[in-house]
């Protein structure tokens, strides 16, 4: 039974029988019997009855809050993301800058049960070029294409190294996967007007190798891995 029900039971709001359980209120002889007739005890036993629906209460919601968060917090030593670097379109840095890319803090997420943990990694977004599905400073958590054998399909949302000048200039940046007759288009996934083109390239020798003809020499673009999904950072809230 329920307080709400007990309340009703007794004739009185659930504030005034809330009282009666906390012990700041008692209980006339008349509601007693009443009490007792409703639910088939003796007056004597109605204590015991208060005592029975109070343990079986609904918790309130700060508590399984609580609750929650002790249990999370418990399988966080096992359910940390490494975060290994950056995506931004349209950002070329040199190579000895991106192998020794900065260190991140790991990220509290539980592992994709889908594909081994040891081939997940994080990325936090640099930018607005895919700001419908993950904003500037969210992780995304992608999942590594070589030792998955993972096979791009229209409309996932891919990691691409581009590589030009030997390999000396990189970039990293995330975009949706888009296959033609032709050749494969690397779309952005965003609202703002700097990041409406696809990057257009012939089809490669492989489904995750590409090169891309340009002049002054060529790019070479790999799929990396793909995105599982994205840990949401909490945003500044901007006054309308």
């Amino acid at each position: 039974m329920t307080q709400e029900q007990a309340a009703a039971a007794f004739g009185m709001s659930k504030g005034g029988y809330i009282k009666i359980e906390d012990g700041d209120r008692g209980l006339k002889a008349e509601r007693i019997a009443k009490a007792a007739e409703i639910f088939k005890v003796q007056p004597s036993e109605i204590s015991d009855v208060l005592a029975d629906i109070t343990s079986t209460a609904t918790p309130k919601f700060e508590d399984v809050l609580l609750e929650r968060a002790r249990a999370a917090t418990a399988e966080r030593d096992e359910d940390l993301l490494s975060v290994v670097g950056e995506v931004a379109a349209g950002r070329w840095i040199e190579i000895d800058d991106f192998v020794d890319e900065p260190a991140f803090d790991p990220v509290p997420v539980r592992s994709d049960p889908r594909w081994p943990s040891e081939h997940q990694y994080g990325l936090v977004v640099r930018g607005e070029s895919i700001n419908r599905f993950a904003a500037d400073g969210d992780v995304l958590v992608c999942i590594s294409a070589i030792p998955t054998r993972y096979r791009p399909k229209d409309g996932d949302l891919v990691i691409v190294e581009l590589r030009r000048n030997a390999g000396l200039l990189r970039q990293r940046t995330a975009k949706r996967f888009l296959r033609t007759d032709t050749h494969v288009e690397l779309w952005p996934d965003s609202d703002h007007e700097r990041w409406q083109k696809p990057i257009i390239i012939p089809k490669g020798l492989t489904p995750l190798e590409f090169f891309l003809e340009e002049e002054g020499g060529g790019i070479e673009a790999e799929i990396v891995a793909f995105v599982a999904s994205a840990v949401r950072q909490v945003q500044r809230w901007r006054r309308p």
